[in-house]
């Protein structure tokens, strides 16, 4: 399943704020306490069901899955102590921690995550993240109601020390997509005992380095949890959730007036009059596993002619745009490698790089190719919201002004917009699309020939053979080569007009140390400190 870029568009670039000292949240010798400004909070903290980041954030630190991600993305041992491989790369078997507890003291066994992960791929459930188990034998048919037997899903427990998992096929990365939402365990005698367990503080067994002490209308409150595995490595006494106080317009108001120490800047909430009468402002650029970009009709001309699409693709002014950081890739920084992320380990630049001089050349090469004296008029289709509008404004004025070529912008609902990219009833198209785990292969197999949601008309055996490879090999450097080779065989073929990664701007008080945000726009709080 695709996720919805559009709503990624509040974030925005602050520019010329100064970095002054804040009041500490928590003195030297006290509790440290995090106080994160929401502008709502979550109606429910089930795993199987969370979906927005608010959600994911909070359940993310109440729960702990057989896996979590480290700072660089990485999936390392969470309730599983160790696990293996077998010889054909599709059978699991995780052995997890004997120290491993509930809230409520009872031991976490492999039956409750059996349970957790069968009741995800319920039908009944509704979990809109279902899908990203669908490489577990039998859980798609289960999840669409083909199979309605529960134990032919490759997820058994062995004993309560130890779960095995089955695959369809080898996927080299699985462990990377078990620290996702849907994979984490509930209590099952908890749930089946009580519908509303999610609801409420009194309700709720967790697992992970908080407990929630307290759920308020307006504010939310986890404390560490002793009984943690890793207890050790918490230092955050206790985190608050809080929504604006009345009288405070939104949680950026919220952190001026020091009832927040850590938010994400949301652009359209700004009161910029307010921020440039304030000196102590602190600002961080965060990257997000997302990437925007617009899509050609590879059918219709002169969009046909990759020539043509490489001059379009070299003639825009991406700093300009005013949104995120410069793409000339697919794979955004945010995502993990064998170093700290992809991009460092690929350089996108070595692709292609805005070149109006050579887009001309292009563009006439392409012409003549096509037998065409100009070009012909066409539209460009974004759906509605102020952001969209103005990156494609900007971008046909960079069409025009350097290469004398007319476009109009044409401005639909989304679901028109979707309608029309299903049917191929467009030209250009934006686009966008966000890595459901950190992975490059969360990014490149959308647009595989023969995956569901390559609405793209792009296809390439090649590209099928090095995402497939990928796949199935578990070298990380030989991986990471493959997915570069398909990269660039994408790129070469300007298959899609890369434009910008996502980025968040985070307001943060200088003494919060190891508090970021994941790829997936998720706030990773569980290993920050006060110093």
């Amino acid at each position: 399943m695709k996720r919805l870029l559009g709503v990624l568009l509040i974030f925005s670039l602050l520019i010329g704020l100064n970095t002054a000292s804040w009041t500490a949240a928590s003195p030297a010798g006290t509790k440290q306490v995090l106080r994160i400004g929401l502008e709502k909070l979550p109606a429910s903290l089930d795993p199987a069901i969370s979906s927005d980041v608010i959600t994911s954030t909070i359940v993310n630190g109440l729960f702990e899955g057989l896996v979590r991600l480290d700072k660089t993305g990485q999936a390392v041992p969470g309730i599983a102590k160790a696990w293996t491989i077998s010889s054909d790369g599709k059978t699991y078997t995780f052995t997890l921690r004997s120290d491993a507890k509930w809230s409520n003291k009872e031991r976490i066994t492999a039956a409750d995550f059996e349970y957790a992960w069968k009741r995800a791929l319920a039908p009944e459930t509704g979990s809109i993240s279902a899908f990203n188990m669908y490489t577990i034998s039998n859980a798609k048919d289960y999840n669409q109601g083909r199979l309605k037997d529960s134990s032919k899903v490759g997820v058994k427990a062995l004993n309560s020390n130890t779960l095995q998992v089955t695959l369809n096929e080898k996927t080299a990365y699985f462990i990377q997509s078990l620290a996702e939402n849907v994979y984490l365990p509930v209590n099952a005698g908890n749930v089946k005992a009580n519908k509303k367990w999610a609801y409420s503080a009194n309700t709720i067994i967790t697992n992970g380095p908080f407990t929630l002490q307290s759920w308020e209308k307006n504010k939310m409150t986890l404390v560490s949890n002793p009984k943690y595995h890793a207890a050790a490595d918490i230092h955050f006494s206790e985190v608050q959730f809080l929504r604006p106080k009345p009288g405070t317009a939104n949680t950026t108001a919220a952190y001026i007036n020091n009832e927040a120490d850590w938010v994400v800047a949301e652009f359209d909430k700004l009161d910029n009059s307010t921020l440039a009468k304030t000196s102590s402002i602190r600002t961080v650029e965060m990257p997000l596993g997302s990437t925007y970009y617009y899509q050609f009709n590879l059918q219709q001309a002169p969009f046909n002619n990759v020539n043509i699409r490489k001059a379009l693709a070299m003639a825009i002014d991406r700093e300009a745009l005013r949104y995120g950081s410069p793409a000339f890739g697919f794979i955004p920084p945010a995502i993990r490698s064998t170093d700290l992320n992809f991009r460092t380990a690929v350089a996108d630049t070595s692709y292609f790089k805005e070149n109006v001089k050579l887009a001309k050349e292009l563009l006439q090469k392409g012409l003549n190719e096509e037998g065409l004296n100009e070009f012909p008029s066409f539209s460009v289709i974004v759906n509605e919201g102020p952001g969209h509008y103005t990156i494609a404004e900007s971008i046909i004025n960079d069409w025009y002004n350097n290469l004398g070529i007319k476009a109009s912008l044409e401005v639909q609902s989304w679901e028109e917009l979707i309608s029309n990219k299903v049917s191929r009833n467009f030209a250009v198209v934006r686009a966008g699309w966000g890595a459901d785990y950190n992975d490059p292969s969360a990014m490149m197999e959308i647009l595989s020939s023969t995956n569901e949601n390559n609405d793209s008309g792009w296809s390439d055996p090649l590209y099928d053979s090095y995402v497939t490879q990928a796949k199935h090999t578990f070298d990380p450097k030989e991986r990471i080569n493959l997915y570069a080779k398909a990269e660039k065989l994408l790129i070469d073929q300007m298959a899609i007009i890369p434009l910008y990664y996502y980025v968040a701007d985070v307001l943060q008080k200088p003494n919060i140390h190891n508090v970021y945000l994941d790829y997936d726009g998720n706030i990773a709080f569980t290993r920050g400190y006060i110093k």
